[in-house]
């Protein structure tokens, strides 16, 4: 996977093991398809084995995953431009043709678009009212960075109300324009890490702050956390490939953690007394903002299915942005192209990922018990190798 990521800096998620071990890649900077076949044949033999221990076996199925997805993620860097639903599976191990569209989906995308004209009547369509009501909660630029650290405040005490982390535990913030994400965490190792923050796109006060819960608490720092506290001698967790399996279970998890974090009473309280006074705008309309921005959580389904379309090559990149406005009520929709553009299958790890781990997260928990909750996001985080939802 170090060796991957010295030809394509989009594959390595993170890396915190030993620098002599990226030396050494960097110095041999193997060709792409001597990579594969080194990642093929160690695949084939350790998928031809078997161990005693339970434990070993599911390290064993865990890095056989995990390798199997470098050699598809080198087919793809070599020209391959394979089905949506092949692509996903060979990377991701999602079955995404068992979360393809339906007639029950197209009427729940009608109910919550109706929903949203109750919320913000008026002329024009849907899209161009709700682009115009997200316009009253943009951050300016300059308190930012005020706004995003007192989220992730929030977000951490939340977290560290049911989670045990190292006093050490700590994030660092930069602010930069050239990214293709919203943000990315690189998780460094020592329970620290770095979040880098596109200030280049408009961030709503409600999206900064599941931005916050999403990269840091309980979100990819904490997950990368809990992993270095448990991981014990299991190297292989010192790096995480992009396109992974293990991505899609660390971005499905991250994705909820805004939800998890949390709920809609105390989301409002902390927007309209906290963030929204931060951000200098008026608190009179925060609840109406948070109760739209969780309508709009529900539209994700609709947003994966374009997606789809889109790299099988059924709608073109104007029918598809036109689409993601209209359907999904995405008011940044060539951005988001854009990333797909780049990172292809991986925008389903935020959608069709996020719907797979709430549902096994549901599915472990007791009704709606919140603590059960909390330990079942921190069981299913630390052990990516069982918590896939492929099952494989």
């Amino acid at each position: 996977m170090l060796a991957l990521g010295e030809r394509d800096a989009d594959s390595l998620d993170s890396y915190h093991g030993p620098p002599a071990w990226q030396a050494e890649a960097r110095q041999r900077h193997a060709a792409l398809a001597e990579v594969q076949r080194d990642a093929r044949a160690l695949a084939d033999t350790l998928a031809a084995r078997t161990f005693a221990r339970d434990e070993d076996e599911v390290r064993r199925a865990f890095l056989v995953r995990q390798l199997r997805a470098v050699v598809a993620r080198i087919d793809i860097l070599g020209g391959a431009r394979p089905s949506f639903t092949d692509e996903a599976r060979r990377l991701f191990g999602l079955d995404a043709e068992s979360s393809a569209h339906s007639d029950a989906d197209d009427v729940t995308v009608r109910t919550i678009h109706a929903a949203v004209d109750r919320e913000l009547p008026g002329r024009g369509d849907t899209a161009a009212r709700v682009a115009a009501f997200e316009r009253n909660f943009l951050i300016p630029a300059t308190r930012l960075p005020a706004v995003i650290a007192r989220a992730i405040d929030g977000c951490r005490a939340a977290t560290r109300a049911h989670v045990d982390l190292p006093p050490a535990a700590r994030v660092d913030v930069a602010y930069v324009r050239d990214l293709p994400w919203s943000a990315f965490t690189r998780y460094e190792g020592r329970f620290r890490s770095t979040i880098q923050i596109n200030a280049g796109l408009p961030l709503t006060v409600d999206r900064a702050l599941d931005l916050a819960c999403h990269e840091a608490y309980p979100g990819h720092h904490t997950i990368g956390s809990l992993l270095e506290m448990k991981s014990g001698a299991r190297i292989e967790l010192l790096v995480q490939a992009t396109f992974s399996p293990q991505s899609l279970l660390h971005e499905g998890a991250s994705a909820v953690a805004g939800a998890l974090a949390f709920a809609e009473p105390e989301r409002v309280a902390f927007e309209r007394d906290v963030l929204f006074p931060l951000a200098g705008l008026n608190p009179a309309d925060a609840e109406r903002h948070v109760r739209v921005a969780r309508l709009m959580d529900g539209l994700h389904g609709v947003e994966a299915e374009i997606v789809h379309r889109y790299l099988d090559g059924a709608l073109d990149f104007p029918r598809a942005s036109l689409a993601l406005e209209r359907d999904a009520l995405m008011p940044s929709a060539e951005a988001t192209l854009k990333f797909v553009n780049r990172f292809r299958t991986y925008a389903a790890t935020y959608t069709i990922g996020r719907d797979l781990f709430w549902h096994r997260l549901s599915a472990a928990t007791n009704g709606d018990e919140v603590d059960g909750r909390w330990r079942a996001y921190v069981a299913l985080v630390t052990n990516p190798a069982q918590a896939l939802p492929s099952g494989r």
